[in-house]
């Protein structure tokens, strides 16, 4: 009777430690908060996570993740602080007008929270937007994947959006406000056509390109051809049809600026110009598709947010290209004025590539 009551304990001891969830292991159930709000265009994300489960995030098999001494926190905060911050970011994403918002690690500390037994992490993770968006989307996956009992409380407050939420394995997602038609292809106009105030290698690109032609006619048609050759693969892969590498499409648009500031340089025979212009209007769009990469397809409006910033882009490029012409007709009164501007670029595009393909 003694060896059979043994037995049933026993059984009844590993049992029970196979049913009980890993966040038990600590004495306390896997919590978290999250408070979002928004402050001087910086959406403002505090999250505060229990120490056993931020170390067991990033190293499940620290020696000293059931300890919460000062020295072990001290520890983990000097050694696992990169970790900690590329963990966060690539579990929590969030979303403003249907667009993934680029964030970044700028407060980690302890703090003892009141009404927890346990040492909490606090974290404050800043996303830089535009404006104030009229629709936002949480998309959170840390610690799921190792604990199904976790419970994250949420409360968001950015403006007018406001809403609180509790989030568990089933039900992680949370989407407040709603964009109007005519709000998104306002905003993904902008948003294309103020893109070439930034991309410093496309307009390079043209310069060099534009530069190259002999004619008023061979002008217009080359920027119409790479325009159009650039819408193509835009849509293609904003709407995740054909998708190439970043740091592959990144090195090619270098290589491509590269190659067109010497061939305007020392080619004087400029007939291929305009199929110049459509081959690598091809590759120059997978590059600007790169600001709306990720956008989420089930947020409402985007294949019609697509088309507005599609429109914005061609927009940007046709009145560059007209602002262009003047400046380049009168480089070319200037002595060495053309060839040196041609050097110029291309030594960009070689240092640039350079960058791109190996750093």
């Amino acid at each position: 009777m003694k060896t059979r009551w043994i037995l049933l304990i026993a059984v009844s001891i590993i049992m029970f430690g196979i049913w009980v969830p890993v966040s038990a292991a600590h004495g306390n159930i896997s919590v978290a908060y999250s408070d979002i709000s928004m402050e001087k265009g910086i959406i403002k994300y505090v999250f505060q996570l229990d120490m056993y489960d931020m170390i067991a995030e990033v190293n499940l098999d620290d020696p000293d993740i059931n300890l919460s001494t000062q020295e072990v926190l001290n520890r983990f905060y000097s050694k696992y602080h990169a970790e900690v911050a590329t963990d966060l970011l690539s579990k929590i994403e969030l979303y403003a007008d249907n667009l993934p918002l680029k964030g970044k690690l700028t407060q980690f500390r302890f703090i003892e929270k009141e009404g927890e037994a346990q040492p909490f992490a606090e974290v404050v993770l800043e996303y830089p937007v535009r404006n104030v968006p009229r629709q936002l989307a949480l998309n959170y996956n840390v610690v799921f994947e190792r604990d199904q009992w976790h419970v994250n409380y949420v409360n968001l407050h950015v403006d007018e959006l406001q809403k609180t939420a509790v989030f568990i394995t089933q039900l992680h997602e949370l989407q407040v406000g709603q964009m109007s038609l005519q709000y998104a292809l306002k905003q993904f106009f902008l948003i294309g056509l103020e893109y070439w105030l930034t991309a410093v290698e496309a307009i390079l690109f043209l310069l060099a390109l534009l530069i190259g032609c002999r004619s008023v006619k061979q002008y217009l048609m080359v920027a119409v051809i790479f325009a159009v050759a650039l819408c193509l693969t835009l849509i293609l892969a904003g709407l995740h049809i054909l998708v190439l590498p970043d740091r592959f499409v990144e090195s090619l648009i270098a290589l491509s600026i590269l190659y067109i500031a010497l061939n305007s340089l020392f080619n004087k025979n400029m007939k291929y110009q305009i199929g110049l212009a459509g081959g690598f209007g091809l590759i120059h769009g997978f590059g600007f598709a790169e600001a709306v990469s990720g956008m989420r397809v089930d947020g409402g409006h985007s294949v019609s947010s697509l088309a507005a910033y599609n429109v914005g882009i061609e927009t940007g490029l046709l009145l560059l290209a007209l602002i262009l012409y003047p400046i380049i007709h009168y480089l070319h009164k200037i002595k060495r004025g053309i060839p040196a501007l041609l050097t110029a670029i291309a030594l960009f595009g070689l240092v640039w590539f350079i960058i791109k393909a190996y750093l």
